[in-house]
């Protein structure tokens, strides 16, 4: 058993005990201090025992102060039928004991006359002191354990709270990161929407300004002489003028495109037709197709390479 570390409970109606009733009887008033003196070092005690020894009397005897002085009153009074003659015989035989002998006495009276102590001949006890350390040191362990349980469960929820503030901030940090991601995406969205918006805007200004970044807007004057003097201008007719400028050259092409002004047509098919008749005319010019009359024989007007009055054509092509 634990030792009680600085009281022990005792009953405050101990005095109307029969059994110190007795003791203060047999051995005086003085004996209930000695009692009380005796209780405490039991509860200091290992077990709540002492040894029967001679170390252990003579010890209490100095502490408890048990001398045969103070024995004398509560020895007579227990002898009180004793004669006169007897009685001095007792007090003489008293003077003659040792301090711890007495003190072993009066355990032994509290043993064997008063029931208020225990023994097993090794080592003695008060029931009444065991019973009532036992039972603080029982409800001691309940306390001890609903604390231990208390601080097991307040570890664990701690861990837990732990736990989940690191899942939170894990959490919190992963959502940043996504805000950033999406916030990023945005503003590039916003940014090519804006890019776009601004496209569409140069282009309802001035559509040429759609092709300024393409390979070939060193066709940039041919578009703007095609929308002059032709008509607006498609991703499919800068296609078509970009081909017409590979085969026949950017000069040509605007010759072209000013013979089908002048011819009064719209589309890009007649530049196509003029740009190919022009060549057409140039290859047969370059093969001699124009000596066939001779001298200053006046040319015979054939339908194959001969000069076309474009401002008679009705100007009706795809």
């Amino acid at each position: 058993m634990a030792l009680i570390k600085t009281y022990f409970s005792h009953d405050i109606n101990s005095l109307a005990d029969p059994k110190i009733v007795i003791m203060i009887n047999l051995h005086g008033v003085i004996s209930y201090a000695w009692w009380w003196m005796l209780l405490e070092k039991l509860a200091e005690a290992p077990d709540y025992k002492l040894p029967c020894n001679k170390f252990t009397y003579l010890g209490l005897s100095i502490v408890m102060d048990i001398r045969p002085e103070t024995l004398v009153f509560s020895k007579c009074l227990a002898n009180a039928k004793q004669t006169e003659a007897n009685e001095s015989k007792c007090l003489a035989n008293i003077a003659k004991v040792s301090n711890e002998i007495l003190l072993q006495k009066f355990i032994n009276s509290l043993i064997n006359d008063c029931n208020l102590l225990e023994t097993d001949g090794e080592y003695f006890w008060s029931p009444g002191l065991m019973k009532r350390a036992t039972l603080r040191e029982s409800k001691n362990s309940e306390i001890s354990e609903k604390r231990r349980q208390a601080g097991r469960l307040g570890g664990l929820a701690k861990k837990k709270f732990a736990k989940q503030t690191e899942a939170n901030a894990k959490q919190t940090e992963a959502n940043a990161k996504q805000n950033l991601a999406n916030l990023a995406n945005n503003i590039k969205e916003n940014n090519i929407k804006d890019i776009e918006r601004e496209i569409r805007a140069r282009e309802d200004d001035d559509p040429i300004s759609a092709f300024e970044d393409s390979p070939v807007s060193k066709n940039k004057k041919v578009y703007e002489f095609y929308m002059k003097n032709v008509g607006e201008i498609s991703p499919v007719i800068k296609e078509r003028l970009d081909d017409l400028v590979e085969v026949y050259g950017v000069d040509n092409v605007i010759v072209a495109i000013n013979t089908t002004h002048e011819a009064g047509g719209k589309s890009i098919k007649y530049v196509e037709t003029v740009a190919a008749s022009n060549l057409k005319k140039e290859v047969n010019k370059a093969n001699g197709s124009d000596r066939r009359g001779g001298g200053n024989r006046k040319a015979k007007q054939t339908t194959d390479g001969s000069e076309v009055d474009w401002s008679k054509e009705t100007g009706e092509w795809l």
